[in-house]
């Protein structure tokens, strides 16, 4: 099993670092454990593409190749960390490698209430919408006190501490298993043709006519010529490719557009259901 941890510390050395460290010589033999840094990520902007930043189409990458995430979370003022924030609104913007993907949280603080604070505010975020992660239930594992936790050279000393950790995470390996394998796409089977549709937009109803083959979308085409407001608006090629491109209907709204996006959308789901399949397959299918 391929696993990636997140450090959310911007510091060289923590023991939320330690833990990760641990982790990765511990259940060696059973996951591979590949660590991502939060100190190397650029402060999330909205008004600069992800696209540009090599680390984070790195980071974007690796976390959609792997079976699952564990995130090391500090509390810092009883709180995520802003560099673990930064992070998470980079990876909920333009791309959605968290989107279903099972995440176990794993916390390293002074005290218990420091702990329970930061796990429920890291849940609150990796459960909302375009983060959307899958989250097991009480499987967490948190540590308080770590200085009495850790020998020098990094190891878990106490008895208790490494068999809940262990528990915890045969728990988390489990539903990682089950989890991907319910992500996994089902084929959907079109009665193959074109269909012509109605979307709602800013300025009123537009036709479109919807292209299906017999396992895709192929073409989505909106006849803009009675929109009062601009043709060439970005909803009616973004939104056609986004389907296209990922055969999903799971796709962002365009800023500014919110009302034409979700429109296309389900002018698409309503070709879908023409052709005699259930959009909703569609619509919980994971973004490419």
């Amino acid at each position: 099993m391929e696993l990636v941890g997140i450090v959310g510390d911007n510091r060289w050395w923590s023991y939320n670092r330690l833990l990760l460290t641990y982790m990765q010589q511990h259940f060696g033999d059973e996951v591979d454990l590949d660590l991502l840094e939060v100190m190397n990520v650029p402060l999330f902007n909205a008004d600069r593409q992800q696209a540009q930043h090599e680390l984070l189409r790195e980071y974007t990458e690796e976390i959609e190749a792997a079976d699952g995430l564990i995130i090391a979370a500090p509390a810092v003022n009883r709180g995520v960390s802003a560099a673990l924030k930064s992070l998470l609104e980079w990876l909920s913007f333009e791309v959605h490698p968290l989107d279903r993907k099972p995440v176990m949280i794993a916390s390293v603080s002074a005290t218990t209430l420091d702990l329970l604070t930061v796990q429920n505010e890291l849940r609150d975020m990796l459960g909302a919408p375009g983060v959307n992660a899958a989250l097991m239930g009480n499987d967490d594992f948190l540590l308080s006190q770590p200085e009495q936790a850790f020998d020098p050279q990094g190891n878990l000393i106490d008895p208790q501490a490494i068999a809940q950790l262990e528990l915890n995470f045969a728990h988390f390996k489990r539903f990682a298993e089950i989890n991907n394998a319910l992500n996994i796409p089902r084929e959907v089977t079109f009665n193959p043709g074109t269909f012509t549709v109605t979307t709602p937009g800013n300025s009123g109803d537009l036709p479109m006519t919807v292209t299906l083959s017999e396992h895709r979308i192929e073409k989505v085409e909106i006849n803009t010529t009675q929109a009062i407001a601009d043709s060439q608006d970005i909803v009616f090629t973004e939104i056609p490719r986004k389907i296209i491109d990922g055969q999903t209907l799971n796709v962002d709204a365009i800023s500014g557009a919110t009302e034409t996006s979700n429109g296309v959308v389900e002018g698409v789901a309503e070709a879908v259901k023409m052709a005699g399949a259930n959009p909703e397959y569609l619509r919980t299918r994971r973004r490419k």
